[in-house]
């Protein structure tokens, strides 16, 4: 026996299940997104159209939703059981139709503010079913995405599933697969077998009932018109006699409130277990989610070591940098007194020019770094790019922008001003011969490797300036490189990862909540 208390709770359960599946989303293109996608809507229309406005008004009435393929005689069948034409019926369908939902001025109250009178025009008629909510959907096999789309839609919030057919058409293959669906997912379902051929009666309808029972629903009612020949408007009220009695049947006997409540019961388990699978789909999202990121990262590791190598083995100075270097402390050169280790009688005389002689090295340096960790950046971002590319994970649309340019100015900038604290540090020996600036070029040009400015700077009391510099050269180039990285991660991690816990609540929740109901 149901209680008031249990059936609030339940609403207020069904509530925030559609609260938490809207706010689901799986934002990553995995393998079979567009079927979750549609599931998870699907499992919205079903709970916020179909079950939530009958535990909310008791009085709502019952949901039949006429569907099937394109020309099976739905609207025509509509019409002949309401006595008066409410949907237009044609063989040839416009590209763009409206649902037509159709009930009893009784229901008007109950149906006032129901998501179904936002999609559908809405006839209300005294010849009506009162009780009973009729509606003709849009084809199944409609050439018209959209109206395809409305059709599940309406098919989703149903209460009573009527599938209308004919001889040639029982056996497509989109409708009777959405039929068998629908019914695996507890929906109630009714057969209509319309314009059968007498000649084909026994053989058609033996063959249907087949199907019917192979597909476990030998027991949902089949009704079957016969082909009249060519007609136009409405069929006889004696054709559809039989199929206006059982709907009847259902209101005087209240049937449609145990058509409510079978069809929900009958619903839960299918939406426990597709909650559970959006659960299980939202830790899938977070499991890819990561793999992009570990990607990202993965790229990173072997150029890192290359621009290692690159500093240590001294390539960055090879070069240009190394014939501005021999020129200048050659003999009679600029710098020649730091190789030599003399004392200078009067050092400070001669600052100025030693200044610029180092200074020219190091812009040569500074150029030199610029050109290798641009090239370091680049491969990390194709490889990133590339892996990306390879994954399960369709990230077309994913963006990733990349400043290179930037992040390089910055690393070398801050490398710079680096050299100048560093320099600042060292006292006597070298440091009376150059000014800050220009111990700070030199020590940028020993930290990359120029073999003649290391032995100055470590003979003139340096050494511990140039390990500086040289520690700071390498975390500002890794630095850069996390730059490139972290574009990548920041485009995941800006992404809304869905959260499985709630709809795995919501999957216990719900079903302790229709048991207690009973």
């Amino acid at each position: 026996m149901s209680s008031p208390y249990a059936a609030s709770r339940l609403a207020r359960l069904v509530t925030e299940t559609v609260e938490a599946l809207d706010e689901v989303s799986f934002p990553l293109s995995v393998p079979g997104i567009n079927e979750l996608r549609a599931s998870q809507s699907a499992l919205k229309t079903q709970l916020s159209t179909r079950l939530l406005p009958h535990l909310l008004e008791d009085a709502v009435p019952a949901i039949v939703v006429f569907g099937g393929s394109s020309g099976a005689g739905k609207s025509t069948i509509l019409n002949s059981l309401i006595g008066e034409d409410v949907s237009e019926a044609s063989v040839i369908r416009p590209t763009t139709r409206t649902p037509v939902l159709v009930f009893h001025p009784d229901d008007e109250q109950a149906m006032e503010g129901h998501l179904l009178t936002q999609i559908c025009d809405v006839i209300v008629t005294e010849n009506g079913i009162p009780g009973i909510a009729l509606i003709d959907a849009p084809d199944l096999d409609s050439i018209d995405a959209g109206n395809r789309e409305t059709s599940q839609t309406l098919l989703n919030a149903a209460d009573l599933w009527i599938f209308v057919t004919t001889a040639s058409r029982y056996g497509d293959h989109v409708a009777w697969s959405t039929l068998t669906e629908a019914y695996d997912r507890g929906m109630t379902t009714a057969v209509v077998l319309n314009r059968l051929p007498a000649r084909a009666k026994v053989a058609v309808r033996a063959d249907l009932m087949k199907r019917m029972a192979e597909s476990g629903m030998g027991e949902s009612p089949l009704f079957i018109l016969d082909d009249a020949g060519p007609t136009e408007g409405r069929l006889e009220p004696s054709r559809v006699q039989e199929l206006k009695s059982w709907l009847e049947l259902i209101r005087s006997t209240r049937a449609s409130k145990s058509l409510v409540a079978r069809t929900s019961r009958a619903l839960m388990p299918a939406t426990r277990r597709e909650l559970l699978e959006l659960a299980d789909a939202a830790n899938s999202q977070s499991e890819a989610a990561e793999s992009l990121k570990e990607g990202a990262k993965q790229a990173a590791i072997e150029p890192t070591e290359t621009l290692r190598t690159a500093i240590t083995s001294g390539r960055i100075s090879s070069g240009a940098p190394t014939t501005q270097w021999l020129s200048l402390a050659s003999t009679g050169g600029p710098l020649a007194s730091l190789v030599s280790g003399r004392d200078i009688l009067f050092p400070s005389r001669a600052i100025a020019k030693r200044d610029r002689a180092a200074t020219s090295i190091a812009e040569a340096i500074d150029d030199a770094l610029k050109v290798t960790l641009t090239q370091t950046l680049i491969e990390v971002r194709d490889r990133a790019t590339y892996a990306w590319s390879m994954s399960y994970v369709d990230t077309s649309e994913l963006k990733v922008e990349v400043d290179i340019e930037a992040l390089v100015d910055e690393a070398v900038k801050q490398w710079q001003a680096d050299s100048v604290a560093a320099a600042g540090r060292v006292s006597g020996g070298i440091a009376k011969k150059v000014s800050t600036d220009g111990l700070a070029g030199l020590l940028r040009a020993g930290a990359t490797g120029l073999a003649g400015v290391q032995t100055a700077l470590k003979s003139g009391g340096a050494e511990g300036g140039l390990s500086r510099t040289e520690r700071a050269l390498k975390d500002r180039c890794e630095n850069a490189i996390a730059g490139v990285v972290e574009r990548y991660v920041a485009v995941i991690d800006d992404l809304e990862m869905p959260d499985s816990s709630m709809l795995r609540l919501r999957a216990r929740e719900l079903v302790d909540a229709v048991w207690e109901k009973e």
